[in-house]
Parts: structure tokens; sequence; C-alpha cells
């Protein structure tokens, strides 16, 4: 970049992201040896290079490949909505 403003910048992003398996997976000494927000880091390195206001936290929902409880989707679901009604206000 030429250090001039980005036509992004400013605007607000968030990420969401839903794994098939449970959280234990997303740790250093899982399954996939890495927590979700190191293997998402360079979406957020994107976001920032485009000057994006990047709203925390990011959205995560575990275990949806592997009978997620009606209680736990019923919990994110709330959560996202409201992640959502404050992104829009």
């Amino acid at each position: 970049m030429d250090g001039s403003a980005s036509q992004l910048a400013g605007k607000k992003a968030v990420v969401a992201v839903t794994a098939g398996v449970p959280a234990e997976h997303y740790t250093p000494e899982g399954s996939n040896q890495a927590t979700l927000e190191t293997l998402l880091g360079s979406w957020h390195a994107t976001l920032r290079l485009c000057q994006f206001d990047i709203q925390q936290p990011m959205v995560k929902v575990y275990g949806t490949a592997f009978g997620l409880s009606d209680e736990d989707l019923a919990t994110s679901a709330k959560q996202y909505n409201e992640l959502l009604a404050a992104f829009a206000a």
C-alpha cells in the first residue's frame, strides 16, 4: 500500500466460524495443533491491512458435525444474534 486510506478503512468486520469438531481439537495439543485464532490469523492480517475496524470477540461454534446439543446450539445462536444486533447498530 502507498499509505493512503483504504476504501474499506473504518468499516466494521467480524470473524464468525463454525468447526465440525469439539473445541479440544483446536489446541496446540489437539488434532489441528493450533487454535482457531492461530489458523485464522491470515484473515485478521488481511482485515488489518485493509484497515477494517475488527470487532471482538471472534464468534466460534465448535462440534457442529458431532451432535451439538440443542442447548449449546441455542446458546450459540443467541450469542451470534446478539453480536449481529450490536454490529448493525
